[in-house]
């Protein structure tokens, strides 16, 4: 009798239920996939140092906010709009939820679309005369062409997430990376066997390639479902579903476009500012080189895990705040802040030590050693940022994160324009630094309620 209870207990501990919530299994898929593109993308960056130098990952890296911005335009806000819709949807109206898919599709196309035709089109204008580098031009026009695959994929993905079915977008945010890698790949061995030379334009190919085959893949996903007898192409785009796509998605998409649109600012500017402190062109452009596609991604990586900790620390916040348990709140933000703020205090001990092993070994560059010494500093304020903004979103407070964010941008956007033409780069570390404490105290003065919380 005792040892069937036993294995009775064992078994629950073995398969518990809380593994059958599609939540909690979705989160799984998620985070387990995004650390997967972490490590791909991680040893991708490394490859490209390996291939090109640092002068040109400058160049690639300032086509990077042009492409937020257009997702940001096209995609952000309807797919979170889709999510919300067909989450809401009845289970015995399975067409409703396929309307509101496609009607966001056709108005994510429409938007896209129109911004890959002007960017193709007016790709010189945009990097001569906004980028202020004639190099980008074959970039901008390749990466167009991808833009409305990104849509497709994102709508097709916040459909898979409001039927709870994240496993979905899980394997195409891998299937994505893999191609993107593997493309470049290809065309670089291609390249070396015949003599010719390689192209930085590889780089957005690669990224083409990603784009087609997440999209290719959503899609066959999409139309393995079985439950879509009942839907009609013609019946599912309406006018009233599109207000109503729109009315949930223009607020999300003012704020990232907001957001988008002064990052690409500060990339724009931030090699022009280098020039002015006494660098030269090329000097400047492989300075923001190793910034962006070696010494960032590098000091990034361990985000991969405070970020799937945020994702699951959002609706446990959230579930507390509707129970009115603020002693709960209280102990789930002292624990992720003393945990969160003792990992960036490791990673700034391990990059501040090896950061010349690193910079030479991972990218054989100099000015990544120098720049991941100097970004080790901003570790323990940087991880500790993104749960303490899950925090607040959990608590339905996704304006105020906005205002932060805002706040915490320009404020390093201030030091790009005063501090850089005088030290250099050490004046955009210094505001990256800055900038980021000031963006953690802002949201600590915000949960101050929860943190003083004393329940007598």
């Amino acid at each position: 009798m005792y040892s069937n209870q036993s294995t009775k207990q064992l078994r629950s501990y073995l398969n518990p239920k809380y593994l059958k919530n599609p939540v909690i299994a979705g989160t799984f898929f998620l985070t387990a996939a995004g650390i997967v593109t972490k490590l791909i993308g991680f040893f991708y960056r490394i490859f490209l140092s390996r291939i090109f130098n640092e002068e040109s990952l400058g160049v690639f890296g300032l086509i990077s906010p042009v492409m937020m911005l257009v997702h940001a335009v096209s995609a952000a806000g309807i797919q979170n709009a889709i999510t919300r819709y067909v989450a809401a949807s009845k289970k015995d109206k399975t067409s409703e939820a396929y309307g509101y898919l496609f009607t966001g599709i056709a108005i994510s196309l429409l938007l896209s679309g129109s911004m890959a035709y002007v960017i193709f089109n007016q790709a010189p204008f945009i990097a001569i005369t906004i980028i202020g580098e004639r190099r980008c031009i074959p970039l901008l026009r390749i990466s167009a062409l991808s833009f409305p695959l990104a849509t497709v994929h994102s709508c097709i993905n916040g459909f898979f997430y409001g039927r709870k079915r994240a496993a979905i977008p899980a394997w195409s945010m891998i299937i994505e990376q893999l191609c993107r890698v593997l493309t470049v790949y290809i065309l670089f061995k291609l390249s070396v066997e015949t003599g010719l030379n390689v192209s930085l334009s590889y780089i957005c190919v690669g990224l083409l390639a990603g784009e087609f085959s997440s999209a290719l893949f959503s899609c066959f996903m999409l139309a393995m479902k079985p439950d879509h007898a009942d839907f009609s192409m013609r019946k599912s785009l309406s006018c009233r579903k599109g207000i109503s796509l729109l009315s949930l998605a223009l607020p999300i998409s003012l704020n990232r476009v907001c957001i988008s649109f002064i990052s690409t600012i500060e990339t724009i500017q931030l090699p022009k500012m280098l020039v002015a402190s006494g660098l030269s062109t090329a000097n400047a452009l492989s300075v923001y080189g190793v910034f962006s596609g070696m010494a960032l991604p590098l000091i990034m990586f361990p985000s991969a895990f405070t970020n799937s900790a945020a994702s699951l620390l959002l609706p446990s916040v959230s579930e507390a705040q509707a129970q009115g348990n603020a002693k709960r709140i209280q102990k789930t933000i002292y624990l992720t802040i003393g945990l969160c703020f003792l990992l960036g205090v490791a990673c700034f001990l391990f990059f501040f030590t090896f950061a010349d092993f690193l910079g030479k070994a991972l990218f054989d560059s100099d000015i990544a050693a120098s720049q991941i010494r100097a970004l080790s500093f901003v570790c323990p304020f940087l991880y500790m940022s993104g749960i303490l903004s899950s925090i607040l979103h959990g608590l339905g407070k996704t304006g105020i994160t906005f205002a932060f964010n805002l706040s915490s941008i320009l404020f390093r956007l201030g030091f790009v324009f005063l501090a850089v033409p005088l030290i250099g780069f050490s004046g955009y570390i210094y505001g990256t630094l800055i900038s980021q404490i000031f963006y953690d105290f802002l949201i600590i003065l915000a949960l101050r309620r929860y943190l003083l919380y004393d329940k007598k």
